[in-house]
Parts: C-alpha cells; structure tokens; sequence
C-alpha cells in the first residue's frame, strides 16, 4: 500500500491530464464536466460514512478518480458522470478495504463479498462499502433494459467472487502460476462493469444478439488484456512493497526464469499483442463479411459501442495509470 501523504501535500485540484507515454491509435479525449465532477465527487463517499478522516481523504484524492471517469466516459455529464466517478471510487475504497482489512483470508472476503452482493437485493447490509455499492449499481440500472441489467449483474458477481480466490493464494502463502493468474485476474480488474457503464453514458446499448458477436467478444478480452500489463506494471512498486507475488511481472520472472526488466519487457510485449489483436478484431467487426446482414442502426450502434465503450476504456485506463499518482509517492 502506497503510504498515505499528510493533507497539506495533496494537491486538491485536479491536474491536468498527461500526455501517455506510448501514444494509442485513438484520441485522448475527457468529459467537459471533469472539474465539475471533481469538485463534487468527495460528497457521494462520505454521505455513506466512508472517508472519515482528512487523511483518508487525502488519500482518495490521490487517486485522482474523477479524472479515470471522465476519460471512460467522455460525453457524460451531471448526475451520469457522478455515476462513473462513484464506481471508481467505490472500485478502489473495496481495493483499499481488502489491501487494509480483509484481504489475506478468504472466509473474511468472501464475507464481504457476500454484504456486498446483498445490496443487489435491496437488503442492504450495514457496512459503508456495502451501501455504498446499492447504491452506485441501483443508479446504474435505472431505465435500463432487461438484458443489460443481467449482463451487469454476472459481470459484477464475477468480479467480486473471483477476489475469493486471490485471498486464498496470499493465506497460503502460494504464488499462483502465469495462467492461473491471468484467469482470475481477467475478473478482478474490473474492466467488464467499466464498460458496461460506458454502454450506458454513451447511449450505446447493445441487445443480447450484438452483445454476443465473436469479434467483439474478442475485442472485450483484449481490452482487459490490455489494461491488466499496463495496471500491474505501475503498480509493481506497491504490490512488492505490500509483498504480494500474484502479478502479472512476478509471474512472468517466476515461470519464464526472467530478470525484473526481462519480464517488464515481456509484459509490454503482451500489451503489443493485445492492441493488434483489438485493432485486428475491430477491423473483421465492421467488415461486410461480420456485420453485412445487419440494418444500418444495428451497423452504427456497433461502431459507437467501439469507440465510445472499448476504445475510451483502453485509452482512458491508459492515460490515467500514467498520470495517477496512486501508485507512486
């Protein structure tokens, strides 16, 4: 865990977005109501008892969430956009929580896991996180339709039950191997709801029938190949510091026999390949061959959901990872 600054060194307005190191084939691109967002976005946590402290706050502006928010979900505003800062914060408040409290033991995650879940229900359990959480998932659902709604609910299950299994493997002690790793971390990133929200701040919703399109499933993976390289590269430094081996480095120097800037390598080189794999799928997608027998609104329902969902995940996770100083200090 990064160590918390006092909050006389924490900048409380938001910096201007850095330029990526290592440009993306797509735009940078960020929602106008940004600083609005971040002026605001600190209310929606501690209406639920969280952040109780100048500390933790300072902190939680570290992370600079509204900023991931507004590069995810560019042409959202006003209360939607709060929606996308709220779940990145609620995101890193249940990674903080488990890095803090309740991480190394698996019977305590799956416990929370579990008063979590129950705020899909409307029982909401009492625990801030677990409130929290109703919260920002019944905002989400409002309007939305039946197979969305569904969709979501498994994609958040799944990451959630999935952090089970990484608690098991720091208990024991027992790194896991590079595709046991990969497996569960697919879940655990977090990608899968990110893109969710952005089909619905994007007014890109896909019906079930587009939704499943083996190009796009495809691009989906990718995405989430993308972000996990470039997230476990920066955070490298914090996880060897809090001594967790389950990253996608450490299991590249373990299995392959790599040294720490081999395996760095190796992990930008995974990224590579995940981008062409994107870009290469994107391409066959709109091809005649893919999507020839849809009608023109199912055919530019398709392309906005590429570029204002997929696309906006992978350059918005990208630009944030190097401007963040979450990950640094």
């Amino acid at each position: 865990m990064t160590s918390t600054p006092e909050p006389s060194s924490v900048d409380p307005g938001p910096p201007a977005p850095a330029p990526a190191p290592d440009p993306l084939p797509f735009p940078h691109r960020i929602s106008s109501d940004f600083r609005a967002a971040h002026d605001r976005h600190l209310v929606w946590p501690k209406s639920f008892g969280l952040l109780t402290s100048a500390a933790a706050e300072a902190h939680h502006l570290k992370g600079q969430f509204p900023l991931i928010a507004a590069m995810f979900y560019p042409n959202a505003t006003g209360s939607e956009l709060d929606i996308g800062v709220d779940q990145q914060s609620w995101y890193f408040l249940f990674d903080d929580a488990l890095d803090e409290q309740w991480g190394r033991s698996p019977d305590r995650v799956r416990h929370l896991v579990g008063l979590v879940k129950e705020g899909t229900t409307g029982e909401v359990a009492p625990l801030p996180l677990a409130g929290a959480f109703a919260d920002m998932r019944r905002r989400s659902c409002r309007d939305m339709p039946e197979d969305w709604i569904r969709r979501s609910a498994a994609h958040w299950a799944s990451y959630l039950d999935h952090h089970v299994h990484e608690a098991r493997s720091r208990q024991t002690g027992t790194p896991m191997s590079l595709s046991a790793y990969l497996r569960i971390r697919r879940h655990t990133i977090g990608v899968a709801p990110v893109i969710d929200l952005a089909e619905r701040l994007s007014s890109c919703v896909l019906p079930d029938h587009l939704y499943a399109l083996p190009h796009l499933s495809v691009m989906r993976e990718m995405t989430k190949t993308f972000i996990i390289c470039d997230n476990d590269i920066v955070s490298l430094g914090k996880d060897a510091a809090l001594g967790e081996q389950n990253n996608l480095v450490l299991c590249l120097e373990r299995d392959h026999g790599l040294s720490r800037p081999q395996a760095i390598d190796q992990a930008l080189r995974h990224q590579t390949d995940a981008l062409e794999l994107f870009t290469g799928a994107h391409r066959a997608l709109l091809g005649d061959t893919a999507t020839g027998h849809l009608d023109p609104a199912e055919r530019d329902l398709l392309r906005r959901y590429c570029t204002d969902a997929l696309q906006t995940t992978i350059r918005g996770a990208h630009d944030w990872h190097h401007a963040s100083t979450r990950y640094r200090g």
